[in-house]
């Protein structure tokens, strides 16, 4: 999946998860590397030159040579604090997520490092955790309670007493986070309340989102139904990713760590079951969401633009919105029912995670940067919403406040997308649900999982080295 560019290639880029590199003062208003001073609490420490070396998926990030937005400068100017504190050189090697594992893991194999950190998707690097390449986490010096280390991908990829994947703040995962475009010419025709006090209140919720798109739908070709991307859609979006952020917004996971440290199946609750009907209702009975197939999908997007859907499911970052002759605004994923404590999402499977090898010895050194891009990565979130407020959003102030309270650390992980290549039995639950809501397994979510439940939990076994 990409996301699609709003003002030029360069810049939205930049805007959305390109991290350059380049040198100013903090704040993104150049200076000389010689002004260069510690942040509060920070105790720098010389590696004499140390060469920090990282393999990433993003070809922009690390880039000296991208610059000119407040954000893609802040970036660089991360880059120029941590090399001048630390006396240390930053430098990366850009390999696509295809190809990154069969890089990455003959060099591993022969006893070498690869790289500092592996930089890679969530599905790319369930593949290194499958294969038993990456180092527990927890072995390095590093107090991973900071608050510049992501803790929701902290919890699903810890088991067995050890943590294989970590996001922080230097590649933060906001925008690859899903919520809602919502068409506010659309909305305000129809005197539905309020959207931002409606999410303020704790009351936009899965039957509140039903509501409105059957309200809005409306047969526009002529046909007696909706059928065509001519009509009128309560809701539009690439329904396969589609389907994982919704379930995860209505409080679901697929998988979970149980106290003994072992994954184990989470989608076999009556919860669940409940999550998936409302999914299913939704799509099947109200037959309000867009399920006509385009190529390329990402049409859904003009459609939305053009006025046909009332809602919109993708991550930040939509081509095109700009130039919509309606004013529109955002909101996050419903919750299941008003009693559900917080609004949730997730995170696209594209989204970018980090280890570091099995084989890395230079763990003082790998410890000290991580930490020091973790602390100086803090400004870029800082930095990143008002830039993209001033840019993109339609409604600036409502939807940077919607996104900044609401989405922004609400992203849920699961153990189904990051080890979604090592084994049918992290795959199979997710197809199903998939099957289930958009295509033709029936309604009865709960039988399949009774049939299959005993021989996933044994290819998990077999998947960790669990013993009977």
């Amino acid at each position: 999946m990409k996301t699609i560019i709003t003002r030029g290639v360069a810049l939205l880029l930049a805007v959305l998860m390109v991290f350059g590199a380049c040198g100013c003062n903090r704040g993104g208003n150049g200076g000389a590397k010689d002004d260069i001073q510690p942040l509060p609490g920070e105790v720098p420490v010389d590696l004499e030159g140390y060469e920090f070396t990282v393999i990433d998926v993003n070809s922009g990030r690390w880039n000296r040579e991208l610059s000119g937005t407040p954000f893609a400068d802040t970036w660089l100017q991360l880059m120029d604090e941590v090399e001048s504190l630390y006396n240390c050189k930053l430098t990366a090697t850009q390999v696509s997520p295809e190809e990154i594992f069969n890089v990455v893991q003959p060099e591993v194999a022969a006893g070498g490092k690869a790289a500092d950190i592996i930089i890679t998707t969530q599905w790319s690097m369930g593949q290194f955790v499958g294969a038993d390449l990456m180092m527990d986490l927890n072995e390095l010096d590093v107090d991973w309670n900071n608050e510049w280390w992501n803790q929701n991908i902290r919890r699903v990829s810890t088991f067995g007493g050890k943590t294989f994947v970590g996001n922080g703040s230097f590649i933060f995962d906001t925008a690859q986070t899903w919520l809602l475009y919502y068409n506010e010419a659309i909305w305000k025709q129809h005197g539905f309340e309020d959207p931002y006090e409606l999410v303020d209140s704790g009351r936009w919720t899965m039957e509140k989102l039903a509501e409105y798109c059957e309200t809005a739908a409306m047969d526009l070709d002529g046909t007696g139904v909706l059928d065509s991307p001519q009509d009128l859609w309560g809701l539009t979006a690439p329904d396969g990713d589609f389907t994982d952020a919704l379930y995860f917004a209505l409080g679901g996971h697929f998988f979970e760590t149980n106290e003994e440290g072992k994954v184990t199946l989470a989608c076999n609750t009556d919860r669940t079951y409940q999550i998936v009907e409302k999914m299913y209702n939704f799509v099947k009975k109200d037959k309000t969401v867009d399920i006509t197939k385009y190529d390329p999908w990402q049409e859904r997007f003009t459609m939305f633009a053009q006025g046909h859907a009332l809602f919109l499911g993708y991550v930040p970052g939509v081509g095109g919105l700009q130039d919509m002759e309606d004013d529109w605004g955002v909101i996050p994923l419903p919750k299941f029912d008003e009693e559900q404590e917080d609004y949730y999402s997730s995170v696209d499977h594209n989204s970018s995670v980090f280890g570091v090898t099995d084989t890395n010895e230079d763990l003082r050194e790998v410890s000290i940067i991580l930490e020091a891009l973790g602390r100086h990565g803090m400004m870029l979130e800082n930095i990143y919403w008002p830039d993209y407020k001033d840019t993109y959003w339609r409604h600036p102030e409502q939807d940077t406040r919607m996104v900044s309270e609401y989405v922004v650390g609400h992203g849920q992980y699961d153990m189904a997308l990051l080890m979604a290549k090592c084994s049918s039995a992290f795959s199979a639950t997710r197809s199903r649900l998939y099957q289930t809501v958009f295509g033709s397994a029936g309604s009865d979510f709960s039988s399949y999982i009774d049939t299959v439940e005993e021989a996933i939990e044994l290819q998990i076994a077999d998947v960790f080295d669990y013993e009977e």
